[in-house]
C-alpha cells in the first residue's frame, strides 16, 4: 500500500510539472504575446471572436487559473477544443493514437526478439569474432540518428528494392492485415532498430558480468546444460536492466515516432504534436504530452510490477516497507 501510494504520487508530480510547464511555455512563445486568443484563431479574427475565446478558455487569467481550468476539465474526460480545426481536441487526437500504439507496440516487441537472444549468444560467445562484429553494428545503430535511418531505410526498401510504398496509408491489421504490415513495416523497422540496439548492449553486459557470478560456476559444476545455464540462470538475474531500458526508452521511442510518422506520412499523436505546436494549438499539445506523460508513467509502473514478479525477493522487501 505504501509502495503504491508513492508512486501515485510520483505520477501526480510528473504530470502536474510536465503538463503545467508546457502551458507555460506555450504561452510565452505565442506570436502575439499577451493575447493568445488571436493566435489560437489564426487568420484575421474580429474582436468579437477574439473576445470570446478569450474568456470561454480564461486566456486573461494568469498560468495558475489557466491550468486549474483546464485540468478540472481534463478529470471530466474533456480534452478542451482546437479552435483551428473546430473540433474537440478527443475527436482530433482519436483518429492518431492507435497508429501511434502500433507503431510503439511492433517497434519493443520486434526489438525484444532481436535483442535478447543476440545478446545471449554475444555474452556466451564474449570477446569472439561474432560479438565484436554484433557490437560494432549495435554500436551503429544507436549512433545514427532517426532521420537518417529513416532515408537509408526508404532509400533500400523502397527506391532499390521497391517492396514497399514511401506514403504509408493509416490501415489498420483488422481491416487488412497485409496491406496494414506493407504500409507500417518501414517506419516499425526505423524505430525497431536502434530501439534494438541499445537492448542488445545493455543486456549483453549484463549478462557477461552474470556468467562470470559464482552461481554460474556452480551451476556448470553441476553439469547443467549451457543452454540452461544461459536461458534460465543467467538471463533471469541480467533481465532487470532491460526492463529499466524499455521503460527509459519508451520518451526516446516517442521522439523516432514523430520522426517516422512524419517521414512515412503516417497520421499519428507524433505528427499530430508537431502540427498542433507549429500551428499554436494550444489544448491539442496539451492534450498530447498528458496522454504522452501518462502512458510513460504508467509503462514504467507495470516494469516495477514485473520486477516483483521475476524476483520475490523485491516483492518481499516491498510488502516491509
Amino acid at each position: 500500500m505504501r509502495y503504491a501510494l508513492q508512486r501515485f504520487v510520483q505520477f501526480v508530480v510528473v504530470f502536474v510539472l510536465v503538463t503545467f510547464g508546457v502551458l507555460v511555455l506555450l504561452r510565452l512563445g505565442l506570436d502575439a504575446p499577451g493575447d493568445p486568443a488571436r493566435t489560437m484563431l489564426g487568420g484575421s479574427p474580429s474582436l468579437e471572436q477574439i473576445e470570446a475565446t478569450t474568456k470561454e478558455f480564461k486566456l486573461d487569467e494568469n498560468y495558475f487559473v489557466q491550468y486549474w481550468y483546464w485540468l478540472k476539465e481534463l478529470v471530466q474526460g474533456n480534452f478542451g477544443y482546437s479552435v483551428q480545426n473546430n473540433l474537440p481536441v478527443s475527436e482530433l487526437i482519436t483518429t492518431r493514437v492507435m497508429t501511434t500504439v502500433l507503431l510503439g507496440f511492433y517497434a519493443i516487441v520486434l526489438a525484444l526478439l532481436i535483442s535478447v537472444p543476440l545478446a545471449v549468444y554475444q555474452a556466451y560467445r564474449r570477446d569472439r569474432a561474432f560479438d565484436r562484429a554484433a557490437s560494432g553494428g549495435t554500436f551503429l545503430f544507436v549512433s545514427v540518428p532517426t532521420i537518417v535511418l529513416a532515408t537509408f531505410v526508404a532509400l533500400i526498401f523502397v527506391e532499390n528494392l521497391g517492396w514497399f510504398p514511401r506514403i504509408g496509408d493509416k490501415i489498420y491489421p483488422w481491416e487488412d492485415f497485409g496491406a496494414h504490415i506493407e504500409n507500417f513495416f518501414l517506419p516499425t523497422l526505423t524505430l525497431t532498430l536502434p530501439l534494438a540496439a541499445i537492448f542488445t548492449r545493455l543486456l549483453r553486459g549484463d549478462m557477461s558480468m552474470t556468467l562470470q557470478s559464482d552461481f554460474v560456476s556452480l551451476a556448470r559444476a553441476k553439469g547443467l546444460s549451457p543452454a540452461r545455464i544461459l536461458w534460465r540462470h543467467a538471463l533471469r538475474n541480467s533481465v532487470f536492466t532491460l526492463l529499466t531500458a524499455v521503460g527509459v526508452q519508451l520518451g526516446a521511442l516517442i521522439g523516432g515516432a514523430v520522426v517516422a510518422e512524419v517521414f512515412f506520412d503516417l497520421d499519428g499523436l507524433g505528427s499530430g504534436l508537431i502540427i498542433a505546436v507549429l500551428s499554436s494549438d494550444l489544448f491539442t499539445v496539451q492534450a498530447i504530452v498528458a496522454l504522452l506523460v501518462i502512458t510513460v508513467v504508467v509503462a514504467n509502473l507495470l516494469i516495477d510490477l514485473l520486477y516483483s514478479a521475476i524476483d520475490p525477493r523485491i516483492r518481499v522487501a516491498r510488502a516491509l516497507g
